[in-house]
């Protein structure tokens, strides 16, 4: 091979070497490129995410001011069920004896020392608004006649003492082993005693009562005696009730026409 074909091929071979390491440049410079792309996209989700995250937490603290204290009340209880020990069930007692089987329980737990297994004891409670004729009255009574939870580890010993306290009838289940209840299931049974504590605690009375059962003695189609007032001693049909007035809407029969009149419940009684 002669002088100058040597030459040539090596210049073509410095030639080849530039042309690689220009392209060994571009391309780690294009990874530098892409690199650094994939940090602003990962940079600009993670600004997303947190941007997300305030708005979010900013929606749900304006939903937590929105509710009242009752409302607070029974989701601090339902998020705590989360982590409270045990599971809950439902035992059936004789009617009546609810709050006796409740505190004999609770004694028996602590006779036996079983306060590591048996946690707590309730008596679904609700606050009821009567409306009679003879007036308001509010009282507080048991929402479930019958029947108490209790909160426990499914101990076949400790299910033994509670069955065997006085005025349990046993344990609610499809089966002889109890079923425990889920946690809607006890915040369903539990929330009106709860938001009702809680708003009275508040002080928001008016609250409170809007939580109350409205309960009235009169439904239309009730045959009535009016007591009072320029239809006195006459017969009426109740056709509509408005527990938060008071106030009936009645049928009278005035010259054998139906006439519908209004009165509180006070001003009529009745018929048997």
């Amino acid at each position: 091979m002669t002088d100058e074909a040597n030459l040539e091929e090596t210049q073509q071979a410095a030639e080849d070497a530039v042309e690689a390491a220009a392209a060994v440049e571009d391309a780690e410079l294009m990874a530098d490129e892409a690199e650094a792309a994939i940090d602003q996209i990962e940079a600009d989700a993670s600004s997303e995410d947190e941007a997300d995250g305030v708005a979010e937490a900013e929606v749900n603290k304006e939903d937590e001011e929105e509710l009242d204290a009752g409302a607070k009340a029974v989701k601090e209880f339902s998020d705590s069920l989360r982590t409270l020990e045990g599971k809950w069930y439902v035992l059936h007692t004789y009617s009546g004896y609810e709050k006796r089987v409740k505190s004999n329980i609770e004694s028996r737990v602590a006779s036996f020392g079983l306060e590591d297994t048996i946690f707590q004891v309730e008596v679904p409670m609700e606050e009821v608004e009567k409306h009679t004729e003879k007036g308001k009255k509010v009282v507080t009574r048991v929402r479930v006649p019958g029947y108490v939870l209790i909160r426990m580890y499914p101990d076949e010993n400790a299910r033994r003492i509670v069955r065997e306290t006085e005025g349990v009838t046993g344990f609610v289940g499809p089966t002889r082993e109890p079923a425990p209840l889920s946690r809607k299931e006890v915040v369903n049974m539990l929330a009106p005693m709860i938001a009702s504590q809680a708003l009275k605690d508040a002080g928001d009375k008016p609250a409170a009562a809007k939580k109350r059962t409205i309960e009235v003695s009169f439904k239309p189609g009730d045959q009535v005696t009016v007591t009072d007032g320029p239809f006195a001693t006459m017969s009426a049909v109740v056709s509509d009730v408005e527990p938060t007035t008071q106030k009936l809407n009645v049928l009278v029969s005035i010259f054998g026409r139906d006439t519908p009149v209004e009165l509180g419940f006070e001003q009529v009684e009745k018929l048997m």
